[in-house]
């Protein structure tokens, strides 16, 4: 689970094949994707360029935008991703894939790390957003906004979700037909 003293933004996805939870968390002044089928929380900076985002700048406009306030935090996750020489989309993926840990049902046999990671990005992290003919751009950005509420979560506290508002509860509404 995640730590109560981070800030995080959490996406509970749902399709029609699985369930999945998708976590965007801060610590220490980092940001990382945390997914049950990764071995260790992933650099936000690498899921990006594991997309096929690879220019920093477009990144850092994508979840900062304009703040000078964000972007100051935001520039060490940037920093981070270049410390571990990861500036290709290519690079992402073969440090992602030999991090995911999804089940293969059978005796499939593993395929190559980057095949791994792009199938994990396509049906695990946030599985309900579609990518179409191979594009995330759709994940992209609803991962920039995840990791901007983020940002705006570590600059000010009062922007943290009170998990027990009611607000902020999933509701599941089952219609019964009295003639059903």
């Amino acid at each position: 689970m995640v730590p109560a003293s981070s800030p995080y933004f959490a996406n509970h996805s749902t399709t029609h094949e699985r369930k999945v939870k998708t976590y965007i968390i801060a610590s220490k002044g980092k940001m990382y994707l945390k997914q049950n089928g990764l071995a260790e929380d992933v650099p936000i900076i690498v899921a990006f360029k594991a997309m096929g985002i690879q220019s920093d700048r477009e990144i850092f406009e994508l979840v900062a935008g304009d703040n000078v306030e964000y972007g100051d935090a935001f520039s060490i996750n940037l920093e981070e991703c270049a410390k571990m020489d990861i500036f290709t989309q290519q690079q992402a993926l073969e440090w992602l894939g030999t991090r995911v840990r999804i089940p293969k049902r059978g005796n499939i046999q593993r395929g190559k790390p980057q095949e791994e990671a792009r199938e994990f990005i396509t049906d695990f992290v946030l599985a309900h957003v579609p990518v179409i003919k191979g594009d995330f751009r759709a994940k992209v950005m609803y991962m920039a906004v995840m990791a901007r509420r983020v940002l705006m979560a570590m600059k000010d506290p009062k922007m943290i979700d009170d998990r027990d508002y009611v607000g902020n509860k999933r509701l599941e509404l089952y219609l019964h037909s009295m003639w059903a």
